[in-house]
């Protein structure tokens, strides 16, 4: 039944908008859950990168012009595929990344829960008295079991993912076999001269990013976008890498 996330209400079939608040409805309240839920997984997911991105060494100008260079080769490389306008971030590099996380709010957590008992037992001598050296020392023992809890939190989110991503992977090989052997690289270019016959170079790049696309979509129930462009890239290189 179309659901208001928002009053908390479900309306009969037909309904698009909630009568109290005026917003949109969606689906059904089993599907605003997960949408919360998700959102709640992406907003604890970017702060444990921004507590990474701030515990994190800088980069000197030397990596970051050897980036761009390297950039740079790639896309001179690639000059006739259109380039995405954002990234897909496979389960297997987001689980990389949940568990460097894990390790990386261990340490943390392990270091500050240590300087928390050498100060409680007098080991670590502090420049301070009274309220103070306890307000300080209560403040590592919270910053340790917050770092603990996130850690721990991490590690069980990171096994979930590298179980996924084992199956986006396969996933991932069976959709591009399937495109690969259903159609070629001049299947695509034959079908979209016809429609056009005067298309450039650059705009039959473009057509055929747009029509494998429509293929994708199509062929196999894909709702999430960036992972359609990424399939698109990587079947793109397979059609026309030479």
């Amino acid at each position: 039944m179309p659901y208001c996330p928002k009053c908390d209400m479900e309306f009969v079939e037909g309904v698009t908008v909630c009568t109290d608040c005026g917003g949109p409805l969606v689906e059904s309240k089993e599907a605003a859950l997960a949408m919360k839920r998700e959102a709640e997984e992406r907003e604890r997911e970017m702060l444990i990168r921004g507590y990474e991105d701030l515990m994190a060494p800088g980069e000197g100008p030397g990596e970051e012009e050897s980036e761009e260079t390297e950039g740079d080769a790639e896309g001179g490389a690639r000059a006739a595929a259109p380039s995405l306008s954002h990234a897909y971030i496979d389960k297997g590099q987001r689980y990389e990344d949940m568990r460097s996380s894990a390790s990386a709010f261990f340490i943390v957590g392990g270091l500050l829960a240590a300087a928390a008992i050498l100060c409680l037992a007098g080991v670590i001598p502090l420049p301070m008295r009274g309220l103070s050296r306890y307000l300080f020392e209560g403040m590592l023992a919270v910053m340790a079991a917050g770092s603990l809890i996130v850690a721990v939190s991490s590690r069980k989110r990171a096994g979930t993912l590298k179980s996924e991503a084992a199956e986006e992977k396969a996933e991932t090989g069976d959709i591009i076999s399937w495109f690969v052997q259903s159609y070629s690289g001049d299947d695509l270019d034959t079908r979209l001269l016809a429609e056009d016959p005067s298309l450039s170079g650059e705009e039959l790049a473009l057509k055929r990013f747009e029509l494998i696309q429509d293929l994708l979509i199509t062929g196999r129930d894909l709702p999430d976008q960036s992972y359609v462009d990424a399939l698109c890239d990587m079947i793109y290189s397979k059609l026309y890498e030479n």
